[in-house]
């Protein structure tokens, strides 16, 4: 085995620019796994203005055009991949350019780079080039997935897993970061069952943590979210409504962007909630922290979320945290023990989970206290790495 693997991590999504927040855990990733002794190449699409090479932190970036007017090129990073290719034939001939670009540049990189073992991010769009490239080349593959991808897949029904069987029983690792969505891979196929492995997502300790110039807000309850049905912001603000009832000092700062942004506006109008709620839109990591250190509460409201991961940032940051009983938000809170876990889509039990943890200090205390230790020793970046440091090693049979 080489003194230091190469390794080629296949996305749709990387930071693109200081600040960038589109896959950011995979740039840190790719960064501790350089102190592991891993070389990691990231092949990721190009978008307008940026580099199509470029090394940071001893990561090497490439980005593939797969348009010649770079203007044109938006299927990736907008959020939105999976309308853009289903909406229209337009949108699937755009989409099938982008894959053969994909293989094409993977093929080009591995060869450039000496590439020991090839790694995807995503069933769509990377497992769709890494079962391409398998027929090409003989190298050990590792796929993750994160959510988002299962999720799309279970809703579609047990057809579309049918085109990756083959491709996913022969790899070396799948990784997923919960065990709800290891549950939900072996119910699609019970033979993965010595391939699929929990791996949390990696959390930037540097960046996390409890900040003393902060001052935290005994009544600011904070959700990081995206407006979208899986989310259920509608009933946050629902609930929220009847909390300013029982503390009418409450406020909600409630940061994301989506399809559903004017309805949620029209809902906090409809509950008179315009001094109580404030919509922002999404920021970096660094005022993320800020947001959460200045939080007593944060509420992730979400339906078969695959790991949750504003609830374990939170914890970093010493915040008590409400979450939903559903999916991978119950590998993150445990109910009384590091937070407080409400029935999905049930309003009047998130309100009563909001107002115990707004009047009860000691308790909210002594959740966040539990949960920031928990966030620490499971989620920090370092031991992460490590741990996926030894799966890429042993595909190669290290």
């Amino acid at each position: 085995m080489k003194q230091n693997t190469r390794l080629l991590i296949l996305t749709h999504n990387y930071p693109r620019y200081p600040g960038d927040y589109a896959g950011v855990f995979l740039s840190l990733l790719a960064r501790r796994l350089v102190d592991e002794g891993i070389r990691p190449v990231v092949l990721a699409p190009h978008d307008e203005g940026v580099a199509e090479y470029e090394e940071n932190s001893g990561v090497r970036i490439y980005r593939f055009r797969y348009h010649e007017d770079e203007s044109r090129e938006t299927l990736a990073y907008r959020g939105n991949m999976q309308n853009l290719v289903l909406g229209s034939l337009g949108g699937l001939y755009r989409f099938r350019c982008f894959l053969k670009s994909f293989r094409r540049a993977a093929i080009s990189v591995i060869e450039k780079e000496d590439i020991d073992v090839i790694a995807g991010h995503w069933l769509v769009p990377a497992a769709i080039v890494m079962k391409r490239i398998a027929r090409q080349v003989a190298l050990p593959m590792v796929l993750s997935s994160h959510g988002t991808d299962i999720r799309l897949m279970r809703k579609t029904g047990r057809l579309p897993y049918r085109y990756f069987r083959g491709f996913c029983r022969g790899l070396s690792r799948w990784t997923v970061v919960s065990n709800f969505l290891r549950e939900q891979v072996l119910q699609l196929d019970p033979a993965l069952g010595d391939i699929v492995e929990v791996l949390p997502l990696p959390h930037d300790e540097k960046l996390f943590f409890k900040d003393a110039e902060v001052k935290r807000d005994d009544c600011l309850v904070v959700s990081v979210t995206r407006f979208t049905e899986q989310k259920r912001v509608d009933y946050l603000i629902k609930a929220f409504a009847a909390v300013t009832q029982e503390v009418p000092a409450a406020r909600m700062e409630i940061y994301g962007a989506g399809p559903l942004e004017s309805e949620i506006k029209r809902q906090i109008a409809a509950h008179g909630l315009a001094r109580q709620v404030t919509l922002c839109g999404p920021v970096g990591q660094a005022q993320l922290r800020e947001v959460y250190n200045r939080a007593t509460v944060v509420v992730l409201n979400s339906y078969r979320e695959g790991f949750g991961l504003t609830l374990s940032e939170a914890m970093m940051c010493g915040a008590a945290v409400i979450g939903t009983s559903s999916g991978g938000i119950t590998d993150i809170i445990e109910h009384e023990q590091r937070g407080l876990l409400v029935e999905q889509d049930n309003a009047r039990e998130l309100a009563g989970a909001m107002v115990r943890l707004l009047k009860d200090q000691p308790l909210r205390q002594r959740l966040a206290e539990a949960g920031h230790g928990f966030a620490h020793e499971n989620y920090a970046s370092g031991p992460l790495a490590a741990r996926y440091a030894a799966i890429i090693r042993q595909a190669l049979g290290g």
